[in-house]
Order: structure tokens, then sequence, then C-alpha cells
């Protein structure tokens, strides 16, 4: 057998117009780490988004973050050139992460690593991707980079060219053991733990230097095929974490680390829960350690019954998003059918009597989908604000591989199937003449100054359904 490997595991910079920490950290590589150094593989870690960093924090051409509530916060950032894709568009691009001298440093300072592993998030982040392969390549030129994550699962061949890896991996998780012996020699002693999600061990959150708050994955997958989503692309199989695993892996971050507020990142946390989430949630609110629970991911209305709802009031959940999506009714069958006529009142209502506040519920509605109405959206906002809750535009991005994509590809006045930067929700590539970009705008404020007006704002006049 080959001697043990040394892996670097590098979460590369984002290139956009806007960018923030809502609970974001690298979830498959860090169980990518955990399960490499189970099976044997020294492995190291560089954070380019850490917000933390204090050579970054001191450097005199960077924009600082800020810390937000419950381990939220603002990256740094520093101005850079827009893409020649974008000239012609009104907003200012970043690179967000620590500085380029920083990276540097932290590399340097590392032993010349076997095998270098890169991650990738937003298909429209990949500018990021490329600029911290070239980094690497700088420093480490002799050894082999491989990228993986979402970008690269969703546009294979775009990463080929564009980014500079040696190897595009895209295979499944548990054809990994025999990559990673075929490139260093080394056999994992854990190969069964990488066949299935249930048998991973929990993700290796000690490589992040400043853990102020945990991300949790109860389950991979989901059971719906939405049209508009990867998830069912990315994990055609759905599988659950016991309860023992879940209470196990939350108290052993709060005992080690102090850390406080956990953010799940389930696709359908709440869905067929009742033998893994749900009794490992009521042991966690019968021990009273002062825990906070968040959802950006959003749940699920249809399973937010009064027990549940309960429940999570009770153990601490201080962060709702629902995934409403729209009110109307042949656009939830044509998106999925995950809502029907009268649940979302009943979530509501059930929230509100579990002893949830306004202001901690916030609704996910799509705006700018191929074939949606700008009237329907305005709405849906104006539905959700009456309840107290907070609209939340999810603007649309397309997304290859989902049954949605052709659809997208057709109206879009982009080459939205050739250049993955136009796939950005704030460019909004699949803009038409019923739903422009000055329109998915004044909905955007529309929603905001609703969210404002329950927090005590006041309400400007919305021009959404006159402006043309």
């Amino acid at each position: 057998m080959s001697k043990a490997p040394f892996i670097l595991l590098v979460n590369p910079w984002i290139r956009d117009f806007a960018a923030f920490d809502l609970w974001a950290k690298p979830m498959g590589l860090l169980m990518l780490g955990a399960l490499l150094r189970q099976g044997g593989c020294g492995v190291a870690f560089v954070d380019c988004l850490s917000r933390h960093d204090p050579a970054t924090e001191n450097a005199p051409d960077v924009l600082p973050g800020r810390d937000r509530p419950h381990g939220t916060g603002k990256y740094h950032r520093m101005r850079v050139a827009k893409p020649e894709v974008f000239s012609g568009f009104p907003r200012t691009y970043y690179r967000y992460g620590i500085h380029p001298d920083s990276l540097r440093s932290q590399l340097t300072a590392l032993p010349v690593p076997d095998l270098i592993w890169v991650t990738s998030a937003m298909t429209y982040w990949y500018e990021g991707v490329k600029e911290t392969v070239a980094v690497l390549r700088e420093v480490f030129p002799a050894v082999p980079v491989w990228l993986g994550g979402i970008y690269a699962a969703l546009c294979p061949a775009h990463a080929g060219k564009a980014i500079g890896a040696d190897e595009i991996v895209t295979c499944p998780q548990g054809d990994l053991p025999d990559r990673v012996h075929a490139a260093t020699g080394f056999t994992l002693s854990n190969q069964v733990a990488w066949r299935h999600f249930r048998t991973s061990p929990p993700p290796a959150l000690d490589l992040l230097s400043h853990p102020a708050y945990a991300p949790l994955l109860t389950s991979r997958g989901c059971p719906f095929r939405c049209p508009y989503c990867a998830s069912g692309v990315l994990y055609p199989a759905w599988e659950r974490r016991d309860a023992s695993a879940i209470h196990g892996e939350i108290v052993a971050w709060h005992r080690r680390y102090g850390v406080l507020d956990f953010a799940f990142y389930d696709d359908a946390l709440l869905l067929h829960a009742e033998t893994s989430l749900k009794p490992a949630l009521e042991q966690l609110a019968g021990e009273d350690r002062g825990l906070r629970f968040h959802t950006p991911n959003a749940l699920h209305i249809r399973a937010l019954t009064p027990d549940w709802c309960r429940l999570l009031h009770a153990a601490g959940f201080k962060t709702i998003r629902l995934g409403l999506e729209t009110l109307a009714e042949d656009e939830h069958r044509r998106w999925g059918g995950k809502v029907l006529t009268g649940m979302f009142e009943t979530a509501m209502k059930n929230l509100f009597d579990a002893g949830f506040a306004p202001e901690q519920i916030g609704v996910y509605l799509l705006c700018g989908v191929p074939g949606q109405s700008r009237h329907e959206v305005a709405r849906a906002i104006r539905a959700v604000a009456r309840t107290g809750a907070r609209p939340r535009l999810a603007e649309y991005s397309p997304v290859p591989r989902t049954p949605m994509w052709e659809d997208a590809r057709r109206i879009a006045p982009f080459d939205i199937e050739g250049e993955p930067l136009f796939h950005n929700n704030s460019f909004f590539a699949c803009r038409r003449p019923d739903f422009t970009y000055e329109h998915m705008k004044e909905l955007k404020l529309m929603a905001g100054d609703h969210d404002r007006e329950g927090r005590g704002g006041a309400l400007r006049p919305s021009r959404v359904e006159t402006n043309g």
C-alpha cells in the first residue's frame, strides 16, 4: 500500500454582483474531508470565503465585511472588472472572500499536497473558481487539481474547458475511493462509508477556523422533482440519517465549539421525518441547551402540522423560511404540485398558534420563471404580507439539466447554454417584453417595502402593474 496522501481541499472565491453568507458553508467539501480523513488521508482546508481572516481584514484595498446575527454576515470584497458579457449592465462586480496575498501565504505555509480538490457552487460563479485554480497552479504547479461540486456536475463540458483543472469529478460518491486509489496508490480504509449518505461521518466542521454556526444535513435529495430545481439531478436517491446520529452531531458541535446556531441544508427537512429528525428534536427540546435553528433552504408547507410547529418552536427554531413559490393554482401544478389550496393559510395559522412571531417567518416566492406573470408575483407578495410574514423573492436562475431548462433556453435573449454567467439571477437572462428587468426590479422593491413595513417602515406605491 502506498503511503497516506496529503489532500488539500479548497473553497474558492466568488465573483458576482452580490454575495452574502446566509449560513453558507461548503457542506460537500466538509463531508469529503471527513470521509478522506476517516479513510486514512491527511487533509488540509483553505477557505477563500473566510469572513475572519486577519490578513484580509487589515488589507487597505479590501471593502470590509460585517457580522450579522446568528453567524451570518457580509463577506470581505474587492472590486474587480466586470466580464465583457456584462459590460452594459449597471452593477458593480466584486471578488468576495480573502485577499489574494492571504491565499498565497496560506498555501505556501502548507506541505506540498499529493492532490488538490476544489469545490464549486453556482454555475455563474465559475470565474471565482477559475481564478482560485490559477493561484493553486502558481503555488503548486506539479500537483493535480480536481474540480467537483454543483457547477462541475451541471456544466462538466464548460468546466473542462474553462477552469484549468486536471479532472472534472462528477462520478457517484461511492466511486470516489477507486478514483483516489488510481490517483495516489492509496486504498482508503472506509470504502463502505462512501456508498451511502447515512453511513458517512459528520462533516469536518473542525476544518473551519471560526465555526460561528454549524451546517446540518439530516437528509440528502428530495422526493419532489420540481422542474426548476436540480436537487433530483445532483442527488437522485433520497436518503435520511437516523435520530441518534442527528442528535449526536448537534450536541457534539455544541459541546466542542460552543456552537449555538445551526442551519439545516435539507431540501425536504420535515417530510417523512417522524423517525429521524422528530425524535432528535424532541430530545433536544427536553435538554434545553439554548440552541437556535434556522431553515434557509425553506420548509415544505404541507408538512407544517400543529404538532410539527409546536415541536419546532419548543426545540428553538428562530428562522423559518417557507417554500410557497406562487399562489397561482395552475403554476403550482406545473411546478410540481407541492402546495395545494389552503395549505399556506393553514401552515401560517399553525406557526402563529405555536408561538412564532411574524418577523421570524419569510416566504419564498419564485419570480421571473418562464411563462410566469409579473402580476401574479405582485399579488403573491401582497397576499404574503397580509399574513404578517415577510415576502422573499427567489429570482429565477436557469439551471442546466432541469426540466425547465429548455423553456429558459427558448425564451432567453442571451446565450445561457454557452455562457453560465448568464445564469446569474441578478442579471435575469430570461427577461421578456411582458416581464422585463425593470419589472423584476420593481417587484424586488415591492417585496422589500413590505418587509420594511412589517418592521415599522413606510410602504411606497408600486408601479409594477402599470410600468409597461
